[in-house]
This record gives C-alpha cells, sequence and structure tokens, in this order.
C-alpha cells in the first residue's frame, strides 16, 4: 500500500488548467471546471503545500500559478503574475487588448469602446496603474491612458492565451448588444 495514493482525477484537470491557463482566479476555475468548492479549496491546498503551485491574492481575487513553467525555466516573474492576472479578467483584459492595438487613448474613448460606466472604467484603470502596466497623462480633454510596457502585454498574451470564450460568454455579449 503506497503512502501517498494517485492523484484524484480532480486534481490532474485542475493542475492542467493552472499551467494552461496561469494566473486564473479561483472562480473562473470552479465556473469553467465545475469542481465543487470545497473539492477545489482541497486540492489547491494540497498542490500548494506540495509546492506544484502557488496561490495569490491579486485585486481580491485568490490567483493561481503554476509553481514551474518549463518554458521560462522556473517560476513566472511578480511583475508578469500582476499583469497576468489582470489579464484573466474581461475589462482589464480588453483595455489592455485596446491599448496595445490602437496606443494612447483618451479615457472617455475607452468607456465607450468597452461599453463600461465611468467608475467602472476608473476602477480597472486604478487597478492597472497600480500594477504599473498603465499610465494616464496629461489633464482635461487631453488626457490619455497608455501602455507602460506594450512589449510586455505582447509577450505574455503570446506566452499565455486568454480563456476561450464559452458559449454563455457569447450569450450574455449577444444579449447585451441586443440590449444596450
Amino acid at each position: 500500500m503506497a503512502d501517498d495514493p494517485a492523484p484524484a482525477p480532480w486534481a490532474e484537470r485542475l493542475l492542467t488548467f493552472i499551467q494552461q491557463y496561469p494566473g486564473v482566479h479561483l472562480r473562473e476555475i470552479r465556473r469553467r471546471l465545475g469542481i465543487p468548492i470545497g473539492t477545489l479549496d482541497y486540492h489547491l491546498y494540497r498542490m500548494g503545500r506540495a509546492g506544484v503551485i502557488t496561490i495569490q491574492f491579486q485585486g481580491g481575487y485568490k490567483c493561481c500559478f503554476p509553481a514551474v513553467v518549463p518554458e521560462i525555466g522556473g517560476p513566472i516573474p511578480e511583475v508578469d503574475r500582476k499583469v497576468l492576472a489582470l489579464l484573466r479578467l474581461s475589462a482589464p483584459r480588453a483595455i489592455l487588448l485596446h491599448l496595445y492595438l490602437e496606443g494612447p487613448t483618451a479615457p472617455a474613448a475607452l468607456g465607450g469602446i468597452l461599453g463600461t460606466t465611468g467608475p467602472n472604467l476608473s476602477y480597472y484603470l486604478h487597478k492597472l496603474e497600480e500594477a504599473k502596466v498603465v499610465v494616464r497623462e496629461g489633464i482635461g480633454p487631453q488626457r490619455t491612458v497608455r501602455l507602460i510596457e506594450p512589449k510586455q502585454v505582447h509577450r505574455l498574451l503570446l506566452q499565455f492565451p486568454p480563456l476561450p470564450e464559452t458559449p454563455v460568454d457569447r450569450f450574455l455579449r449577444f444579449w447585451s448588444e441586443l440590449h444596450p
């Protein structure tokens, strides 16, 4: 009889998911994999204690990262972890993608493009500024938001692609476009 039983199917699926999408948030893991929350917490705890993953709180979210990424030969640097955690949220990801593709943009234009409210946009811009990913420059109508390190965003998006859109995501986007 072995001291350590074979890993549970949930643990294997969970580890594979975290390796594929580092920075993924606990709620998103639960939603995507359908793992009961108690089972999820149990396996995250065990994998964390075993040193297979690291868990850290970023902006009120519990984010999971593989302890080692073979492609980079070690752990994901802290500065990249902050950006990855933000890229796992739809609004910050949309802001970063827009700024990467279009360049510096006025905050009012960003709000219109993203279809979000001023306070919501301000909240996410503040989070992106705290992570030192964007900077707001100028005052009044000349104010713009720009990426501090566009190459970092580009590299992370190529190395760790966003989660694929689910049918529910597509339906919600479609529904919101019908009812502005």
